[in-house]
């Protein structure tokens, strides 16, 4: 019993095979992604997240965008 193939696979079988390795790579990463998006259609940001705009996650008022957030600076400084 063998481990090896017996016979040399062609470009086009492996170019074939690849390219049907992408093309499902891509529509499975095209229908992970779900983007939120304004009145207008502009995307805004993924779905997961709050909205910057409106505040909103899920139809229900997260919090108050035109509120500044209180509490200390959060930048990181090295």
């Amino acid at each position: 019993m063998t481990f090896a193939p017996t016979k040399k696979t062609s470009k086009t079988r492996t170019g074939k095979r690849s390219g049907q390795w992408r093309r499902l790579t891509a529509r499975k990463l095209l229908e992970r992604t779900s983007l939120q998006y304004d009145s207008e259609g502009n995307a805004l940001g993924l779905s997961h997240f709050a909205s910057a705009i409106t505040g909103e996650y899920r139809g229900r008022r997260v919090y108050d965008p035109a509120k500044k957030r209180r509490g200390p600076d959060r930048t990181i400084r090295a």
